[in-house]
């Protein structure tokens, strides 16, 4: 007998997030990769980044299972293209808050009229350079990082 696949991760998870975050932030580029690239902040001096870190099962059914994704998500300001004072007050502080607030009330998402996921934990990281961040030497960027893990059950 076959095996019916369905691919959760891209379709519940990754799609629906990258989607909700470009609804959000347009035009500022939002991109499933596994760290900085230099060349994705020369354009608009800014772009979100997420990547999945690890996935582990919760609790297994006869119907499906539980699952919990863990991931990051980097949002990139470039420190050449404002000046600090004003980067700080109008640009980290503002993006990385709406940012946060975006994720916070999507705890619970569906899309399409389809359930995706049913709980999200945020946890934040200071604002720090990708030199600090990412250990790449000498890139002055700076980034706030989020942690967030996202449980999605396959049965509902």
């Amino acid at each position: 007998m076959a095996v019916t696949y369905v691919n959760d991760i891209k379709t519940n998870i990754s799609d629906p997030l990258e989607a909700l975050l470009w609804t959000e932030f347009q035009p500022v580029d939002v991109v499933l990769e596994d760290m900085f690239q230099e060349s994705r902040i020369s354009t608009r001096g800014e772009y979100i980044r997420y990547y999945f870190l690890d996935s582990d099962e919760e609790s297994k059914h006869s119907d499906g299972e539980t699952r919990n994704y863990t991931m990051e998500i980097v949002y990139y300001f470039d420190t050449r293209v404002f000046r600090t004072g004003k980067a700080f007050d109008e640009v980290y502080s503002d993006r990385s808050e709406r940012l946060k607030a975006v994720l916070e009330q999507n705890r619970y998402h569906t899309s399409s009229g389809t359930y995706r996921w049913t709980t999200m934990t945020i946890s934040t990281d200071p604002i720090q350079t990708v030199e600090e961040l990412e250990d790449i030497e000498d890139e002055k960027t700076m980034a706030q990082r989020f942690e967030v893990t996202i449980t999605r059950s396959n049965f509902w």
